[in-house]
């Protein structure tokens, strides 16, 4: 196919196939893991010519490059809407069990405001952000801050260089909870320029960079502003 060899998934089989759970060599018992990571990069980023496609029939997971997000400074600059993982649903007990048990909940409410948000940005494109109503600026906002605050990662900065699963999942609460918390301001006649504007939004942009002995406390301080800040703004519409 296109002077590529007939063997050529057997043989990208053989190679990612070796990776999974391993019993060692040597003293009996020991068990480990061996991880197969794999970089295609084919011309011109073309991910339909043979040896993409016959890696992606392989592995079950893909994490896709992309250069608009590293032109943008977003690192690391792997697109969200096109990467997956066929491991979700099998992981899904261990993060329950082991981070929480909303895990894969909140997971799900991420990927929907990204999903949206991607819809939306061909509405602004094309007529502007005045076009959106509140509500989907607001969505805008929140998938906003996903991006920037808790996708984007500082790999030279000692704190954010490494992130825990339990500070991720506060990460992710604080995205969802200003987003719903906001909703429920915005029913109530609150002006979506004050709830985008809240100086709590700024706090939890800098929870990526809170040390790991501190995330519970800074989070339940974070809270407590994002409650006043929203009682306020309600206060001032009044």
């Amino acid at each position: 196919e296109e002077g590529y060899p007939a063997y050529l998934g057997s043989r990208l089989a053989q190679f990612y196939e070796r990776a999974g759970r391993v019993i060692s060599l040597g003293s009996d018992g020991r068990e480990g893991a061996l991880s197969a990571i794999g970089a295609v990069s084919p011309p011109g980023g073309d991910i339909s010519e043979p040896v993409s496609q016959a890696t992606l029939r392989i592995v079950k997971v893909f994490w896709g490059l992309d250069a608009s997000l590293a032109y943008k400074r977003h690192f690391p600059a792997i697109n969200w809407l096109t990467s997956y993982s066929l491991y979700t649903d099998s992981l899904a007990g261990w993060y329950e069990k082991n981070v929480a048990p909303d895990w894969m909940t909140l997971r799900g409410q991420i990927m929907r405001l990204l999903q949206d948000e991607a819809a939306l940005e061909e509405i602004v494109r094309l007529v502007g952000m005045d076009a959106l109503s509140a509500p989907d600026r607001l969505k805008m906002e929140a998938a906003r801050s996903v991006r920037e605050d808790f996708l984007h990662q500082l790999a030279f900065h000692e704190v954010d260089t490494y992130t825990s699963l339990h500070k991720q999942y506060r990460m992710m609460q604080l995205v969802l909870k200003y987003f719903d918390k906001s909703n429920q301001a915005l029913e109530s006649g609150a002006d979506i320029e004050k709830l985008a504007g809240l100086p709590v939004r700024e706090r939890i942009g800098r929870f990526k960079y809170v040390s790991e002995d501190a995330i519970d406390e800074e989070y339940e301080r974070v809270l407590s502003q994002m409650d006043e800040e929203l009682r306020q703004s309600l206060v001032k519409e009044e």
